[in-house]
């Protein structure tokens, strides 16, 4: 009857909007790189450690000390929670790829020294360069965790590690497993120490990614000039002085960081190019976008970063596809029956 065929037809529309549906579901998961869900989900209750390495080609820097901070903890699906020491700071902590994890760790650094957070755990390398954490602790949160270290002098020269961003567990991409003993290598600058006190110069450069909401810009902002992690100065930046400044005759000792005050509404990035920290303030949106795994994961000083905010939500969407694939198959066989 008439009924009938109307009943057929709405299913069959029915049937080719969810077949579409399911379709562009599928699509957005096979962009994602499953392999990391083959490594399955995270122990919590498994110890974790890390070990950094630090050397000068084959001198071992003895005696140099790490400070560790736990910035966010994860789950075992491997999706991260900032703690809420690291809430009030605007920064993404999904980082896209090896770029992303170094100027995050870039930017925290300066808000841990200029706010004097205590570090989870501290230690100093041994004759070999080495240093395990836990070390005054007895475990480690599993997590995401910011490295620095303070200025070292060996043999003439100081030493200064870059900050780096490590996950503990890290995945293992080879093996497709999480390891839960990391060992990382730390990257960094050295410079001969100088007979006689030197001077040196420092500039800061604001940066706005913000097309479209430039009316929502501030004014102006405040950046702070930190020596050996304390403030040296505040300075404010603005049209006015091209949203730039120089700060000259700084003692060449001292290790120099810039912080920008916190600024709602954008995410804040601090990265040095030579004499210039570029503050670069982006627009927030909302949601930011699912992270990429590193590329370079083996490179020195970057240890493995799994992927955060999607390591398991494909399954479930799987799963689903699967069961709109057999509803959409009765569907289309009770259409079939209809017919004949």
């Amino acid at each position: 009857g008439s009924a009938s065929k109307i009943m057929e037809v709405t299913m069959m529309k029915i049937s080719k909007r969810l077949t579409a549906v399911l379709l562009s579901l599928l699509a957005a998961c096979m962009i994602l790189p499953m392999s990391v869900l083959a490594a399955g989900s995270i122990e919590l209750n498994k110890d974790v450690s890390l070990t950094i390495s630090y050397r000068d080609g084959d001198t071992p820097l003895a005696g140099a000390e790490f400070d560790i901070y736990l910035v966010a903890t994860v789950d075992e699906y491997g999706e991260l929670t900032t703690t809420e020491t690291y809430q009030q700071f605007n920064v993404d902590i999904r980082g896209k790829n090896d770029e992303a994890w170094r100027e995050l760790a870039a930017t925290l650094e300066g808000y841990v020294l200029r706010d004097q957070i205590p570090p989870t755990d501290s230690g100093k390398t041994d004759e070999n360069g080495l240093v395990t954490f836990p070390n005054t602790q007895e475990k480690l949160t599993p997590g995401l965790y910011l490295v620095i270290s303070h200025r070292h002098t060996q043999d003439g020269y100081y030493y200064d590690a870059s900050p780096f961003m490590v996950m503990l567990p890290s995945l293992d991409k080879e093996n497709n497993t999480w390891s839960y003993d990391v060992t990382a290598n730390a990257k960094h600058d050295s410079e001969p120490v100088p007979e006689e006190p030197k001077t040196i110069t420092r500039k800061a450069l604001k940066v706005w990614k913000d097309e479209g909401h430039e009316k929502e810009r501030p004014k102006e902002i405040e950046v702070q000039l930190l020596r050996d992690g304390k403030v040296f100065d505040t300075v404010t930046l603005s049209a006015a002085n091209d949203w730039r400044y120089t700060w000259d005759e700084l003692d060449e000792s001292s290790k120099w960081t810039v912080v920008e005050k916190e600024l709602e509404d954008y995410t804040v990035l601090v990265t040095q190019e030579g004499t210039t920290f570029v503050v670069t303030n982006t627009y927030d949106e909302g949601t930011p976008e699912n992270p990429e795994q590193p590329e370079n994961p083996d490179q020195p000083g970057n240890p493995t970063l799994p992927q955060t905010g999607q390591l398991w939500w494909p399954v479930p969407v799987l799963v689903a596809g699967g069961l709109l694939l057999i509803v959409i198959g009765l569907l289309r066989r009770r259409g079939n029956t209809h017919e004949k």
